[in-house]
């Protein structure tokens, strides 16, 4: 998240958990838990963006606050503020975007500075704030401003680097909770868990059906997830439509035994006989994460 916010304010920059490179890395229940700890906000549906809590965390894992670069470009900030201050005698209020010009620094860039300063715990320094409701817009720099690169580095890294421990080895063991309830190639979650007794082979066996056909047994895949390796391949389907009234309808028919694995078998449907199978073919097809195809509509 922080290589994709860039020089950007966290307030304006938003983030698909749809999209790469999120979609096959994190899951939803990581983004609830880091809404949570307030490192994120859920603006709507699957859209977050970070907060200045979540900034200083991620300057603070990367690495990126001790960096030199990263203190030189906030000592020209500071800079730039000290020198409305200098030889006065009560605060100063600046425009963003002039601060911005005179600094040398973009305007995200700066918001991210004061928002995240605006938020942390007040000390001995004195540092530049949001003036009354003008946020992202109008900086009150204090006439006693006294801040320095260094205090500014060590006010934007997380002072408890034990909380950050914490929230990973909760988030660890959220993950893992997770996996138990759904399809490890496509996280689609279980909709069924039943026993069967073996009395012959002195066995219970527990099998449970996920919402992408995945099937297993005591653990073992008994029938595959279409986003898996094990998922057949087109070839191994036979596709031959039939007419039936006003519309075409196409069942695969399975050729190898891999193919015989898929017993959720579903007819595919189309206004000609072409369509009917190009749609069956599309929902029988190795799926990819953010590829998906849909079948034509009819109506």
């Amino acid at each position: 998240m922080l290589n994709g916010l860039g020089n950007q304010a966290i307030d304006t920059t938003l983030f698909d958990i749809a999209d790469p490179p999120f979609a096959d890395r994190i899951v939803r229940t990581t983004w609830e838990e880091l809404a949570r700890g307030e490192y994120v906000d859920c603006v709507r549906g699957g859209q977050y963006r970070l907060t200045a809590r979540g900034w200083l965390a991620a300057l603070e894992i990367s690495g990126e606050a001790r960096s030199e670069a990263f203190q030189e470009r906030v000592g020209r900030v500071l800079a730039a503020m000290k020198r409305y201050v200098k030889g006065r005698r009560e605060s100063r209020v600046v425009n963003l975007k002039t601060l911005s010009s005179e600094a040398g620094e973009p305007e995200g860039f700066i918001f991210n500075i004061v928002e995240s300063r605006a938020s942390a715990a007040g000390g001995a320094r004195r540092g530049a704030t949001w003036f009354g409701a003008e946020r992202g817009r109008l900086i009150e720099i204090p006439v006693d401003f006294n801040m320095e690169p260094v205090d500014v580095v060590a006010a934007l890294t997380v002072p408890h680097l034990d909380r950050i421990q914490a929230l990973e080895e909760r988030l660890q063991v959220v993950e893992e909770e997770r996996a138990r309830y759904h399809c490890p190639h496509c996280d689609a979650e279980l909709i069924s868990a039943n026993a069967q007794d073996f009395p012959e082979h002195h066995a219970i066996v527990t099998y449970e059906r996920f919402g992408c056909g995945l099937l297993t047994a005591d653990g073992f895949e008994e029938e595959p997830c279409p986003y898996s390796a094990a998922w057949p391949q087109l070839e191994e389907f036979d596709f031959n439509a039939e007419e039936n009234g006003r519309l075409w309808v196409c069942r695969p028919w399975p050729k190898t035994a891999r193919a015989r694995r898929v017993r959720m078998i579903r007819d595919a449907v189309g206004r000609t006989k072409e369509e009917a199978e190009e749609n069956a073919r599309i929902l029988y097809e190795p799926k990819v994460k953010g590829k998906e195809r849909k079948p034509t509509e009819l109506w």
